[in-house]
């Protein structure tokens, strides 16, 4: 028996906050409405049975509510390489870059400039290094791609240099999304290849307030059709698009991702659908959008409770810590930030490896967030209650004031029962003098350089690489 602070139900919010947050969202839906910009959205709704007026669809309360139970409780991540895979079962939670900043600080010059393709390709092999790092992103925008096919080069990139899940964000049409599904349809060796395995995800943005883009909810419908996961996310900002009030920024927040992952079900039954938020609050100084204060770090738990209380898996925007550079701001933001939405059993955490509010990457922040994101893990995952871990009879054994250190028993159990850190420093004062005093950033830009030059992700092969590049082509023009 092996249990864990999630399964152990810390941080479990009051089911009656939850289904309050339920019915005021229904409450808006149904007497506000959703602005659906989108003309085939309008004509969906229609014939489900809702009440257009304009661009704004007011649903029945029960029609959300029997179209969110069509969708699945869980499903798998799955990878190009097949070790990759990850069971979204309400157990363990996984991880991932964050994603479409649009600088990177060099990593030779420290010169902050506009992010590129090249930024996307280190920092997917980077993340395929990681143990930690489960699921790859497009940490930056391709900004010398062109701007047709900006999203199949990202996707591409990622691609070439891992063999992990991909979840790709930021797609503003049914035509890009298309890109996309054709680009994974090569690699996965065709569309019901892919369909069979999913290979990669997304998930769209909502507009706050209670606004669905456009182009977004085409895409994510077409992405539902070719058997791709897809989530909606919602970044209200309480103050600014949604109410000062936590509660008020639920509602709206609630009431924006039900109401398209309902469209979503209607049109697609069964579709794999994530929960996905990731809100925040304004800085009152400043005015400064916040992703990493105490009410933030409270909303983006509820976004993981939210998705628990529709028995839907979830992908919960963390990090976003506001430290421009690496180091002590950025490490107790960002630790808070995984925490709090892994214990209350978020499935994805989307977040890793950017400063300032998610503008800026730097390649040592993902190894770093990489160690934070172990210890965490580490933390939750658990510990054998079994007979045999009491360990009862080497106890009596060895008696009151034994030595277990040079038992058989440590030696044969110690890799499971004890972890090993990537950067953090166990070693004596003196040991740490010697070899030259580093602080933890510069070990982890040595890490970063390492891996660089030494790691190799699982190869495509050249016909797969010649068809990628034929597809990223046609939607580049």
């Amino acid at each position: 028996m092996k249990l864990g602070l999630q399964s152990m139900g810390m941080f479990s919010q009051d089911q009656d906050a939850l289904k309050k947050v339920h019915a005021h969202s229904l409450d808006l839906i149904e007497q506000c409405g959703i602005r659906f910009h989108s003309d085939k959205a309008q004509e969906m709704w229609h014939g489900f049975g809702a009440e257009v007026v304009g661009d704004v669809v007011k649903i029945p309360g029960q029609l959300v509510e029997s179209a969110l139970k069509k969708a699945p409780g869980s499903f798998t991540l799955c990878a190009r390489d097949p070790r990759f895979d990850r069971e979204l079962d309400g157990a363990h939670t996984y991880y991932s870059q964050d994603g479409c900043a649009a600088f990177t600080r060099d990593f030779e010059t420290g010169e902050r400039r506009a992010s590129c393709k090249q930024d996307i390709a280190k920092m997917a092999l980077i993340s395929d290094y990681l143990d930690t790092v489960d699921i790859i992103s497009p940490t930056v925008s391709a900004q010398d791609a062109p701007t047709a096919g900006v999203v199949v080069h990202e996707l591409e990139a990622c691609f070439v240099n891992s063999g992990k899940h991909i979840v790709t964000e930021t797609v503003a049409s049914a035509r890009e999304a298309q890109a996309q599904i054709d680009l994974a349809s090569a690699v996965a060796g065709g569309k019901e290849k892919l369909r069979e395995r999913p290979i990669f995800s997304n998930f769209v943005c909502t507009i706050s307030p209670l606004t669905q883009d456009p182009g977004g909810i085409e895409a994510a419908l077409e992405f539902a059709a070719a058997g791709v996961p897809v989530g909606l996310y919602s970044m209200a900002t309480a103050g600014v698009t949604s109410p000062v009030t936590l509660a008020g920024t639920l509602a709206v927040l609630n009431a924006e991702v039900i109401s398209a992952l309902a469209l979503i079900q209607l049109a697609v039954p069964g579709a794999k659908v994530f929960y996905s938020g990731g809100p925040a609050t304004l800085d009152l100084r400043t005015g400064a959008y916040t992703a990493s204060s105490p009410e933030a770090l409270w909303l983006r738990m509820m976004v993981a409770e939210l998705a628990g209380f529709y028995r839907l898996p979830s992908i919960v925007g963390t990090g976003a810590t506001s430290a421009k550079t690496p180091g002590a701001q950025a490490a107790w933001e960002n630790t808070l930030s995984y925490l709090l939405p892994s214990l209350a059993g978020a499935s994805l955490l989307f977040g890793m490896g950017l400063l300032d509010g998610s503008n800026l990457l730097t390649y040592e922040q993902i190894v770093l967030d990489a160690e934070i994101g172990a210890l965490v893990r580490r933390v939750l995952s658990g510990v054998d209650f079994s007979d045999d871990a009491f360990a009862t009879d080497l106890i009596q054994k060895l008696g009151p004031g034994g030595v277990f250190l040079s038992q058989r028993h440590t030696a044969d159990n110690m890799r499971e029962a004890l972890s090993l850190p990537l950067l953090s420093d166990r070693a004596s004062y003196e040991h740490w003098y010697r070899n030259g005093e580093h602080n933890r950033v510069e070990v982890a830009r040595q890490k970063v350089r390492e891996i660089l030059a030494e790691h190799r992700p699982l190869s495509l092969s050249e016909s797969v690489r010649q068809e990628m590049a034929d597809v990223v082509a046609a939607y580049s023009s």
